[in-house]
């Protein structure tokens, strides 16, 4: 924040201060709610946020200055609070919960805050969220909130979360400037025009395809998905060719495939150029590239090329049962065949894969269909091809009538600095990427996102796989189907189940749950 606005807005401060914050896999082998979202083998919602925790990890030296000098945000402390609480939660400040007490990064976190509280001359504790079962979040804060207090003055939620409260929280449109933060971590945090704060996750750390190299070259396959990917040969007539000569090679109740509609619908339309729902709730359901992504799936199935779907069901209340094989559990390892050869997985998934394939695995970006182009290798694909993040977490604070009796009296554009402090400390790296990414926008320079840690092989069998990884961040787009499915306004994933699973016809099923998304989005928005 420029040293003027700094100024002016500590002499607020003062003055205030003076006057007075999905369906659950039940195992590996199948799911019976399509509606929700999977959950992992470990029992957690495979779709709980885009950060990639093994990348966004900072080492507990890795801080900022000591308080009192260039700390926190990189300029002098210019603020008085005036000892003000700040009470915060979840996500990012959750190393803070006294539940954390005995991992190492708990006491790494309070020397962060203590920097914090003698920078802005506050008082920053740690609140627990009572009432939250997992599932109506929204409803638990909103409980807070209309009793006439917030439970936090600062915490991080998800994006169905954001759209639930976005009556209630504070609007950062008109200084989102001064955070200094790229487009890609706005977005998240922007919905119909309004701006509600920001997402530090590692915008592009998304869902991947991954597959068992060492079972490929033990059945003879010479070339790997990822080799077809980067020659450019992964459209999806590529698909269904290597996928044929992939299911001749494979045992009797071996599919090349198994992926859940769910995750089938959060990721592959964006490589084929779709949203779902956009931030502004356009719904895209019955999009002709949208419809060409959901279908394909189904047409592998058909073709015998996916894993069969079996106990199909339609309820009478509109949703639809089936079990669909997709979990870790069931692919192919080194020496083992299984139901498939290749499935989903999200970033912090990737730790145990190489014991769980017992070798060296890969990963494989989602094929496009007609809508994108490719004249060469990877490099050449049209702008049409991209990577969706479906699901993030945000930084978010209420109002100021709803916030604690200290808190009420720092200005929002305080708070947030504050919050944007903290991120930055906890992870360096993430910071001078968002930083990085402002500077070049506000240039009308390009910026090409490689994610926080660009060059590191992390937890990837290969240095290919990780330089793959680096350059799928620079594809990410927004995709807000899982937010207002989470909050029942649209079935995007009953829609895709309907299909997928179904069978039913993509245009026609596509233009029913439009319909009937943007009755519901009419009425819960009026």
């Amino acid at each position: 924040m420029r040293k003027k606005l700094a100024m002016k807005i500590c002499a607020i401060a003062m003055t205030a201060a003076m006057v007075g914050t999905m369906a659950g896999c039940g195992n590996d082998s199948g799911s019976n709610a399509s509606d929700s979202t999977p959950q992992s083998e470990s029992g957690s919602s495979e779709e709980q946020g885009g950060a990639d925790s093994a990348s966004d990890e900072t080492p507990a030296d890795d801080g900022g200055e000591d308080a009192g000098g260039e700390d926190a945000g990189g300029e002098a402390a210019a603020y008085d609070c005036g000892g003000a609480v700040v009470r915060v939660n979840g996500g990012i400040w959750s190393k803070l919960s006294e539940n954390n007490k005995d991992n190492a990064d708990y006491a790494v976190g309070w020397d962060k805050v203590t920097q914090l509280n003698e920078k802005y001359n506050i008082d920053i504790q740690y609140v627990e969220l009572q009432n939250d079962d997992g599932y109506s979040t929204s409803d638990a804060i909103q409980a807070t909130i209309t009793s006439g207090e917030c439970f936090a003055d600062l915490f991080t939620a998800s994006d169905d979360v954001t759209v639930a409260l976005r009556n209630y929280l504070v609007d950062i449109s008109s200084f989102v400037d001064e955070l200094q933060m790229g487009s890609i971590y706005i977005e998240p945090a922007t919905w119909s025009g309004h701006t509600y704060g920001f997402t530090y996750d590692n915008m592009g750390s998304v869902y991947v395809l991954v597959y068992s190299r060492d079972y490929l070259k033990s059945i003879g396959m010479d070339v790997t998905p990822t080799e077809k990917f980067l020659a450019g040969e992964w459209s999806y007539d590529d698909c269904k060719e290597y996928f044929t000569e992939l299911k001749a090679k494979l045992p009797d109740g071996t599919y090349p495939i198994g992926v859940h509609s769910n995750h089938w619908a959060s990721m592959a339309p964006a490589a084929n150029g779709a949203v779902s729902v956009d931030s502004d709730g356009g719904i895209h359901l019955a999009d002709d590239n949208y419809v060409e992504a959901i279908e394909f799936y189904r047409e592998l199935l058909d073709l015998g090329l996916a894993a069969p779907i079996t106990n199909v069901a339609k309820n009478e209340d509109g949703s639809i049962n089936a079990d669909q094989p997709y979990g870790h559990a069931d692919m192919c390892t080194a020496t083992e065949a299984k139901t498939f050869v290749i499935t989903m997985a999200e970033a912090w998934q990737m730790n145990g894969l190489e014991s769980t394939l017992s070798g060296e695995w890969g990963i494989v970006p989602w094929p496009w269909g007609s809508n994108v182009t490719c004249e060469g290798d990877y490099t050449t694909l049209s702008p049409e091809y991209h990577t969706a993040q479906s699901i993030w977490t945000n930084m978010l604070a209420p109002q100021k009538e709803y916030r604690g009796a200290g808190a009420k009296d720092i200005p929002d554009e305080v708070l947030f600095m504050i919050a944007k402090d903290w991120c930055d400390l906890d992870n360096p790296s993430g910071a001078a990427a968002r930083t990085a990414m402002y500077e070049a926008e506000k240039a009308g320079q390009p910026y090409e996102n490689l994610g926080y840690t660009p060059g590191t092989q992390g937890d990837f069998s290969t240095a290919e796989d990780a330089a793959l990884y680096d350059w799928l961040h620079s594809r990410v787009m927004v995709d807000w189907g899982h937010a207002v499915q989470e909050l029942g306004y649209v079935r995007v994933n009953r829609s895709a189940a309907y299909i997928i699973a179904g069978g039913d016809d993509g245009r026609s099923t596509g233009e029913s749950f439009k319909s009937e998304g943007e009755q519901a989005m009419a009425d819960a928005f009026k």
